[in-house]
């Protein structure tokens, strides 16, 4: 497809221009696709190709060094940990099959803020147990 050698070659030269090419990530990652995204293995949603380029684009970016991974405070992990046994303790679905497995609960239902799968009702409010989103604050 033209659009797809196009895009290439913008991204191409604005990495060979130097400077900061940081704001490829976001610009990317903020295309969505008219027709509705997919879910990529692990309960992952991708709301279009480009998006995906740009997250893989935005790894590259982590793994040489040029952006930081967020991190997720400790204590907000062993919250997510603790949340994540006592809904599968509770849980009574029939684990999928292992093609299908998924690390978060059946069930989970997709984070606005992640887009994983991965938020679940505990306590009364919605928790993602990828990145630690509450609607409880």
């Amino acid at each position: 497809f033209q659009w797809v050698l196009a895009l290439t070659r913008v991204v191409s030269a604005v990495f060979r221009k130097g400077g900061d090419c940081t704001f490829l990530v976001e610009e990317l990652k903020a295309v969505f696709d008219p027709k509705g995204g997919y879910f990529k293995k692990g309960g992952r949603f991708m709301p279009s190709l480009v998006a995906e380029i740009g997250e893989c684009i935005e790894k590259h970016l982590m793994d040489i060094g040029m952006i930081q991974a967020p991190e997720i405070p400790e204590h907000a992990k062993r919250i997510m940990d603790e949340k994540r046994v006592q809904f599968e303790a509770r849980s009574l679905n029939a684990a999928p099959a292992p093609e299908e497995r998924n690390p978060y609960p059946a069930g989970a239902q997709l984070c606005n803020k992640c887009m994983t799968k991965a938020m679940i009702m505990m306590d009364g409010c919605m928790t993602c147990l990828s990145c630690g989103d509450s609607k409880c604050g």
